[in-house]
């Protein structure tokens, strides 16, 4: 994780303004000569809102068996090191414990029981993938193109999962008024997505 990279477009991902964080990544990438890690420019993945809220909704409905759920957590899996599948896994929790930067020890409260049993697999980045599998970053600009598009796939997750809330909420999902928060694993910059205003753009 390039964390000087980070910085720059976390502000903007933490208030949910998508088109700006993606643009400035994108800038900065295309400002590297051209490398596989390029192939993520200009790719959403808010086709597969709708598939993310179905799978989402089945999770509810198993869950809300065993617990009230009062907010739902999403974690991406750690893609850079795990190139062969990259996926999402939910968790539910009767208790809201809210967005504090310094203190997210909450979301470790869950077992089996409260997590989801299948992960949802994104597709449609399989070259970046076998980019990440297969490139060895041995000069400054590869480093660079990888550092980038990294933040770029984390933005596009967390944009997917906004777009999924909003999907929810026009469609009257019963979790569809509950806080998602969601980020990549291991990863301790965590969004909050509370009241979608609007459907975030395809060409964001």
């Amino acid at each position: 994780m390039n964390f000087d990279f980070a910085e720059q477009i976390n502000p903007y991902l933490e208030k949910q303004e998508y088109k700006k964080a993606i643009s400035i990544a994108e800038e900065a990438l295309k400002n590297i000569p051209k490398t596989d890690f390029h192939s993520i420019i200009g790719q959403s993945l808010i086709s597969q809102a709708e598939g993310v809220v179905q799978w989402i909704d089945n999770f509810y409905k198993t869950v809300s068996e065993i617990i009230e759920p009062k907010a739902l957590y999403f974690e991406m899996n750690e893609f850079d090191i795990n190139t062969d599948t990259w996926y999402i896994d939910g968790f539910a929790f009767s208790e809201d414990g809210g967005l504090n930067p310094e203190d997210m020890e909450w979301l470790c409260d869950v077992s089996h029981e409260t997590m989801t049993t299948e992960e949802y697999v994104i597709t449609g980045y399989e070259n970046l993938q076998e980019a990440f599998e297969n490139i060895e970053p041995d000069t400054d600009d590869l480093q660079d193109a990888r550092d980038w598009s990294e933040q770029l796939v984390i933005a596009r997750f967390m944009e997917l999962m906004s777009a999924t809330h909003w999907e929810a909420k026009r469609q009257n999902m019963e979790w569809a008024e509950l806080p998602l928060y969601f980020t990549e694993h291991s990863y301790d910059f965590i969004v909050k997505s509370e009241s979608v205003r609007e459907m975030p753009s395809h060409n964001a």
